[in-house]
């Protein structure tokens, strides 16, 4: 369980300021979107940091690829963390792990852009028990070097596989597949 402390709700604000004060990362969504988004998105890296993870220092600076493709340090690694579909209550989901469509281009396209700049993508996923408390669950810790290989669109024909995105697009879900490198630690146990 993770319950957000003052300081961390403090850095979320700061984070979604300088966000939302961005055009560019922005991304045409008023301040209340971009804040929401911050918050969903370093949820699972303050949970990876209660567990000895060391937060990147760098200020955020896009000409600087250290300064924001990875999260935090944890036992030596350079983390990229992310959030997978929660397969509680689907018995079926738990086989293997879902992303979103632009969590997965987002990390083919850091790996083809940067491709010393992660050493592994950690996947979690929780679920809000209370204002600011969450129950975090570990899905996955993958390669970098093979998370293009390894990362494949779901099937489109079932209307599972698809999510609406901010814009009301539908997109397509990918999933990470665990047996593409025998490295990757995959937890089936997540109920």
């Amino acid at each position: 369980m993770l319950e957000l402390t003052e300081d961390e709700l403090a850095h979320i604000e700061t984070m979604a300021k300088e966000m939302h004060a961005c055009p560019k990362r922005r991304n045409n969504r008023d301040y209340d979107t971009v804040y929401a988004h911050t918050k969903a998105g370093v949820i699972l890296e303050f949970a990876l940091a209660r567990l000895g993870g060391v937060m990147n220092p760098a200020v955020f600076d896009p000409t600087i690829p250290s300064s924001h493709n990875w999260d935090l340090d944890w036992n030596g690694f350079r983390c990229e963390v992310k959030r997978a579909v929660d397969p509680v209550g689907k018995k079926f989901d738990t086989k293997w792990l879902t992303i979103a469509n632009n969590m997965a281009q987002k990390l083919a396209r850091n790996r083809k852009l940067y491709e010393n700049c992660v050493d592994i993508v950690v996947f979690g996923c929780y679920n809000k028990l209370s204002e600011n408390t969450y129950d975090v669950r570990w899905r996955c810790v993958a390669p970098f070097d093979t998370i293009r290989e390894n990362l494949k669109a779901c099937n489109e024909k079932y209307d599972n596989n698809w999510l609406v995105d901010q814009y009301g697009n539908k997109k397509i879900k990918f999933f990470y597949n665990k047996n593409g490198d025998n490295r990757a630690i995959y937890n089936e146990a997540v109920y």
